[in-house]
């Protein structure tokens, strides 16, 4: 009899005198599962991590393995880091270990979109990865991709069986499933980030243009607009620069996150550095890692990642609006594209003060 044959039956409200012992645990294993899984498809969305956390144990009851653990990718790197745990200790090696995993077999199931049963034979000479099960006494597991719409994004591992048996491909196709649901899990949590952000541009595009109306003094709306596109796209830092025409260099006039100094020492001819290069150009340019970019100028070294655009008076660029990060592929084509309207802005605020400026000479 099969475990999903005595639940069957239990439905029907027939009665079972002969179930065995194994079935009547495998049916509550399953049941328990499945009861997790049901509350963490129906957990808030912006409560992914609830969500992940139910699914993983979930995976460990339908299993009925001691141990299963999720690991994700970290955008921009090639590295696999734990986002949650069940049945294993939250040690060091996993800290440790999380920077080594690119180069052992779950790059193999990133690659194909495969799962697998790894077993301490099938490793081969990935000592890493052999040290660390001989760790935690795991002699083989279960592992199945976390499939998102842009690909795989992580893995869903189980091991060590609470019976000893042998763990079977039927084993990692149950796996699979429990990895499909993280997979909806993660892509809801997505949609709802993506909500959330429209509704802060909105507002954050609707302050600016109302302070447009009512502030006139360009340096309060430098500090606003930085202010607000740092917080609206995360990044670690952000600036107005403007260029003053006589030195032909580049002159930051508000900032937010550079640090004590950078804006009254930071000065850069034009064409020099990104935003040289943009106050030249005239063109926004998105930089996924200044370290391969040869016109980066450091004036950070935590810095990794960079967007700028240019501030216009019609064809005439006469200053930039840029962004900061200190992680890699931080910032993507949308956000530039906001980034424009953010320096829009910026010109607006300058043509306003300009104008006001001239009625004020007439008058």
């Amino acid at each position: 009899m099969t475990v999903l044959s005595v639940l069957y039956e239990a439905l029907r409200g027939k009665k079972q005198t002969t179930v065995p012992p194994r079935e009547v645990s495998l049916a509550g294993a399953l049941t328990s599962g499945l009861y997790e899984v049901s509350k963490a498809m129906s957990a808030p969305a912006g409560d992914v991590q609830r969500s992940l956390d139910l699914i993983v144990s979930a995976s460990a009851s339908i299993l009925r393995v001691e141990r299963s653990i999720l690991l994700l990718k970290t955008p921009g790197q090639e590295y696999l880091v734990p986002r949650s745990i069940a049945g294993i200790p939250r040690g060091r090696q996993f800290e440790k270990y999380r920077q080594e995993v690119h180069d052992n077999v779950f790059s193999q199931i990133l690659e194909s979109g495969e799962g697998m049963i790894v077993s301490e034979a099938r490793l081969g000479p990935e000592r890493k990865l052999l040290r660390l099960m001989r760790r935690l006494d795991v002699r083989g597991f279960l592992a199945a991709p976390v499939k998102g719409s842009s690909g795989v994004v992580g893995i869903l591992a189980a091991a060590t069986p609470l019976d000893g048996r042998q763990l079977s491909e039927a084993d990692l196709k149950l796996l699979s499933v429990m990895a499909n649901f993280a997979a909806v899990a993660l892509e809801n949590a997505h949609l709802v980030s993506r909500l959330d952000r429209k509704a802060k541009k909105i507002a954050a595009i609707l302050e600016i243009s109302r302070a447009l109306s009512e502030e006139h003094h360009p340096s309060v709306l430098f500090q606003l607009i930085v202010d607000r596109a740092t917080e609206l796209m995360g990044a670690s830092s952000g600036s107005v620069i403007l260029i003053d025409k006589k030195s032909g260099t580049l002159r930051i006039e508000a900032e937010r996150g550079l640090g004590e100094g950078v804006k009254e020492t930071m000065l850069l001819p034009v064409g020099h550095g990104i935003t040289g290069w943009v106050a030249r150009e005239g063109r926004p340019v998105l930089v996924p890692d200044v370290r391969t970019d040869p016109r980066y100028v450091e004036a950070n070294p935590k810095v990794r990642s960079e967007m700028a655009v240019p501030i216009k008076w019609g064809n005439e660029v006469v200053g930039v609006l840029n962004l900061d990060h200190y992680e890699p592929e931080a910032f993507a084509e949308e956000d530039l594209e906001l980034l424009d309207a953010f320096g829009n802005a910026a010109a607006v605020a300058l043509k306003n003060a300009h104008v006001l400026g001239e009625e004020g000479e007439k008058s």
